[in-house]
């Protein structure tokens, strides 16, 4: 056997007992702090709201339009005050409202495909519904 490969073995076993010893010592204080060890129960959401995907009013297309006009406002912040990604702001109205995408940027490219009448289709028609709504009460 040539001195190469004693080093090599002597290395290897070093750094297998400095691996050990990192570990035992994890585990001693895992023993004496185990309350710093532990990990929050991570509880899945589950929404009871359901959008119909091929909704005239309000299908998938008409939520990508929401969601990109709330994107390009730059309204909607994360913890830290940062404008949100157009990703994980269509990822959270897919677990609010039990329906999915697909990919956000093809629906954006489809919404921004429409033509410049229908460009606002699903806001136009909201808010004709609040002003309906404000006609009949107003007229009580």
């Amino acid at each position: 056997m040539g001195r190469g490969e004693n080093v090599l073995k002597k290395t290897y076993l070093q750094k297998t007992l400095a691996f050990i010893d990192s570990e035992t010592e994890l585990l001693h204080l895992k023993i004496r702090y185990p309350e710093q060890f532990c990990q929050p129960s991570k509880q899945t959401f589950k929404s009871d709201l359901y959008i119909i995907p091929k909704s005239k009013g309000l299908g998938i297309i008409g939520m990508a339009e929401i969601v990109v006009g709330l994107f390009l406002s730059g309204e909607v912040k994360d913890k830290s005050g940062k404008a949100v990604s157009l990703t994980l702001l269509a990822q959270t109205f897919e677990h609010a409202f039990n329906f999915s995408f697909g990919s956000i940027y093809d629906k954006q490219d489809a919404l921004f495909r429409r033509k410049p009448f229908n460009l606002t289709r699903t806001l136009d028609f909201l808010k004709s519904l609040i002003h309906r709504k404000d006609n009949t009460i107003n007229n009580r």
